[in-house]
């Protein structure tokens, strides 16, 4: 989903004020989607910066960072019990130095991942 120019401007304003992005950088495109950890699931919006994508739940409490450089996986999976529309990303974590796998259902998964893989360098599996 489009974000209009108004829209995209307030969106920007609140993650600045998240501090989730620093001032002047802007939101190339957006999708409303999930995320799921185990079997439960948060609801928010998947921004995409020129660098990174950042996960914001509708309440903002969840917030997730993946710069694109960082993500070394990425495959469709299930999310629920039967519902084609996720993605999985193995993530390496600067911080513990290790891996980490994040879920998230979106729609047009395909055109996201193409996305997500011209960004990143990384194929789909």
């Amino acid at each position: 989903m489009a974000l209009n120019e108004q829209e995209k401007e307030k969106w920007q304003d609140s993650l600045h004020e998240l501090e989730l992005i620093t001032e002047g950088e802007a939101i190339l495109d957006h999708t409303a989607g999930d995320y799921w950890w185990f079997n439960s699931q948060t609801r928010g919006n998947l921004f995409f910066m020129e660098d990174r994508m950042i996960f914001v739940s509708g309440w903002g409490f969840e917030r997730i960072t993946i710069p694109y450089k960082n993500i070394r996986g990425m495959k469709k999976c299930f999310v629920g019990l039967f519902i084609p529309t996720g993605i999985k990303l193995t993530v390496f974590d600067d911080e513990k130095l290790k891996d980490k796998t994040y879920k998230f259902s979106v729609l047009k998964r395909k055109n996201w991942m193409e996305y997500l893989s011209n960004k990143s360098g990384v194929t789909p599996m």
